[in-house]
Formats: structure tokens, sequence, C-alpha cells
């Protein structure tokens, strides 16, 4: 855990899952977003997270950002988050108002904060290696090395589905400036990237909060306006409901990596991680690979058998019709539906 007492954690959990949500459910059985779901044991995405933010940081500086209509799930899963931190977005308006929302509440409380985002729907087969590279990254940032710098992973393949990163030269595997970045290009850009040494946008990142709030207000003028009066008002503990939904009326829908990151890749910086078994689980085709690859994966707490040799094509039109229990059916030449 970090001492420095200007360093905290965004946990970035608001998301409805939409992608994947005819295979998530909760413990109970119900249609949930897939941070409240559990993939390999009991514990929950947004809980395994939660584990990895208390290994950097104490409970007291973990902001998780939270969607008004999960509360059902999130209450008792952050009963020991204190409750100012919980920030409550009231709508969905994409993730640069999910970023600047917690950003402005955590800045405003300490203006000298590093700040660490973790979402809440990935698995990490190698904890220790990510964290490594979280805590190199703080300290760089921490010291005013780099204002903003992205957690690399090494591609699989020409991926669509991810923003790229082409890092410029170095001859260590530290830290490194950035000589591009590409959110989800096409299969033929991907691959060219790949030639490049480009690295997969793993959206964990480490950020000085003035220097991301400046890059805000710089390159998305209108996202910043919108919470102009949240910009004026002081506060120190939670936000108020009322004044967030109101402003969120008037928030532009913006994409952080695509409207932000994209047009600042000259300033950002990149830390490849050693090989730790990242997957961001944001895709039916990534969900069903993940619990492919285990053979018989705890969901839930039941487990799962999966037909290893059934085509990606016919895995995916399985789970096109929305399901209830955990359970994977293992039948002969297909599979009959998977609820997770």
């Amino acid at each position: 855990m970090i001492s420095n007492e200007h360093v905290w954690v965004i946990i970035l959990a608001a998301g409805e899952g939409e992608r994947v949500k005819n295979l998530t459910c909760d413990r109970w059985g119900n249609p949930a977003p897939k941070q409240y779901s559990s993939i390999g044991g009991t514990m929950t995405l947004l809980g395994t997270t939660l584990e990895r933010a208390k290994k950097i940081v104490p409970v007291e500086r973990i902001v998780p950002i939270v969607a008004a209509q999960h509360r059902c799930w999130w209450a008792s899963e952050l009963a020991e988050i204190p409750p100012e931190n919980v920030v409550v977005q009231p709508a969905n308006r994409g993730t640069a108002a999910g970023i600047l929302l917690p950003l402005l509440w955590v800045t405003r409380r300490d203006p000298d904060a590093t700040v660490v985002f973790l979402p809440s729907d990935h698995y990490i087969a190698r904890e220790e290696a990510v964290h490594a590279a979280i805590m190199e990254t703080v300290t760089s940032v921490a010291c005013s090395r780099v204002g903003l710098a992205l957690l690399g992973v090494k591609p699989d393949g020409p991926e669509t589905d991810y923003g790229w990163i082409v890092p410029l030269p170095c001859s260590d595997g530290s830290l490194r400036s950035v000589a591009s970045f590409r959110e989800k290009p096409d299969a033929a850009t991907s691959a060219a990237l790949i030639r490049q040494g480009a690295l997969l946008n793993s959206f964990i990142q480490v950020a000085d909060g003035r220097f991301l709030l400046n890059l805000f207000e710089a390159a998305q003028p209108r996202l910043w306006r919108s919470f102009q009066p949240l910009l004026n008002r002081g506060w120190g503990g939670a936000f108020d409901q009322h004044d967030v939904a109101h402003l969120y009326r008037s928030v532009p829908i913006l994409d952080f990596s695509k409207n932000l990151l994209e047009g600042v890749a000259e300033r950002l910086w990149v830390y490849p991680v050693a090989e730790c078994g990242w997957l961001d689980l944001g895709t039916p085709e990534r969900f069903i690979r993940h619990l492919t690859e285990r053979g018989h994966e705890a969901v839930n707490g039941r487990k799962q058998s999966v037909d290893r040799g059934q085509s990606r094509g016919a895995r995916i039109a399985a789970h096109a019709r929305p399901v209830v229990h955990t359970a994977i059916q293992h039948t002969s030449g297909a599979m009959g539906s998977v609820r997770v």
C-alpha cells in the first residue's frame, strides 16, 4: 500500500454492460451488470476491483463511481467505503463524464491528488504484475515526471475493440512517451499497429489530478462548461444529488478515449505491463472466451462446463436470447445457453 496521502483510487463501476447483459446475473440469478456478477469464484468483479484498490490505498481514499439505478447491488458491495466517497451518477453520459465527475470530487478535496483509475470489468490472472506496474507509475506521476500514464498490455492479435498505444522507442521497459493513440481501429490498421509495437490500452491509468483536469478543459471545453456549477462550488463531502442530476441534463455524451486521448497523444505516457493475463470482459466474444479457456468455470458460485469444440459463431448465436439462471449446458455438438 502507498503511504503518500495524496494518492487516490477511482473505481469505474457505473456501466450498464449492455453488450454482455444476456450473460451476466447477480448471486441470486437476477440479470445484473457484469461488475456485479462473479466469475471464477464467489467474489464479484466489483469486489475483486475493490480488493485491488485496497492494495494501493486505504479505503478512505477509494472513490467508486456507480449508477443510481444500480443501488440494490452497490449499497452492500461498497459497505466499507465511506458513504461520502461513493459518487453516484444519475445517468450514463459516456466515459468522459464518468471520469470527470469523480475526478472533480477528488481534486476539490485534495488539489494535489495523484489518481489511479481502475475499471471494474477486468480479469487479471497475475495481479502482482499489474500491481507492480501501478505502483511504479504512481511514483513517476507523484514525482511530477509525467501527467497521465496508461497501462499498456501486449496484444494477442489485431483487436478492433480496444484503444491502441504506439510508444516511442525506449531502451528499458519503464514508462515511455506515446507516439500515437488510436481508439478502436479496423482490423487492417490494428495489424499495422502490431507491427509498430503497439500496446492495448487497459484503461487502467494514473494521472496527476490537475494535469487531467487541464486536459479536459483544453480538449473538451463544452463538457468542462457543463460541469461549471460544481467547479464553482466547494464541498467537503458527498455531492448534492439534485445538483448533479440537474447539470447532467446538459452533459454531452463523449468517449474518454476517442474524444480526449486521441487528441492529446503527444502528452501521454505508457507503461508496458509484463505478461499478466489481462482481459477486458466487455464483449460476448471475450466473455465466452474467458469461460472456454478455463473449461469448468465457477460463475456466481456454480461450476460451468463449456463445449470447446463449438465454433465461435455458434457460441455467440447461442447467447442471443435472455437467460435467467447460472449454468452453461454442455450438449452434443451445440451449447444450449450461457447463464452467468
